[in-house]
């Protein structure tokens, strides 16, 4: 799905703006101690950037049930990918969470790719033309891979 330059904006300022899948640090570090589950903190690579973004996946079988994270030390475009991609993969099995993270990696890399499943990650369908921009999907994209395996 292709999406204009102003619907791209709308998506990635709502994501921002109104992350459903965002809480505070401390309601993550409560969510984690009532499902026994650790959760994982993430800082960017990038010299200069700051983001560091807390995730917390709880699994059931084979499947996500939730995903939430704490973005409050990260950029905008951070938090958007982190809500976006925190709304595809709940309730998913992890078969779907392998294979859309792939496609996630692949679009950084540009290289062919499928988010048929997840179209609002088509937004960032660009993102490897702002090279400082890249950073922040792959902070989550390398955060969630890594919780998931």
């Amino acid at each position: 799905m292709l999406y204009s330059p102003e619907e791209k904006r709308k998506i990635i300022l709502s994501n921002y703006n109104h992350p459903n899948h965002q809480v505070k640090l401390e309601e993550l570090k409560k969510k984690s101690e009532e499902w026994q589950i650790p959760f994982a903190t993430f800082r960017s690579l990038e010299q200069g950037c700051g983001d560091i973004i807390h995730l917390l996946v709880k699994k059931e079988d084979n499947n996500l049930q939730k995903c939430l994270f704490s973005g409050q030390q990260s950029c905008l475009i951070t938090v958007a990918v982190a809500n976006i991609i925190c709304s595809c993969l709940e309730r998913k099995d992890l078969n779907f969470a392998r294979e859309l993270l792939t496609n996630c990696q692949a679009m950084i890399e540009k290289k062919v790719y499928n988010l048929d499943n997840c179209p609002d990650l088509q937004v960032f369908s660009d993102i490897s033309q702002f090279p400082h921009r890249v950073e922040c999907l792959r902070l989550v994209v390398r955060g969630l891979t890594k919780l998931i395996k």
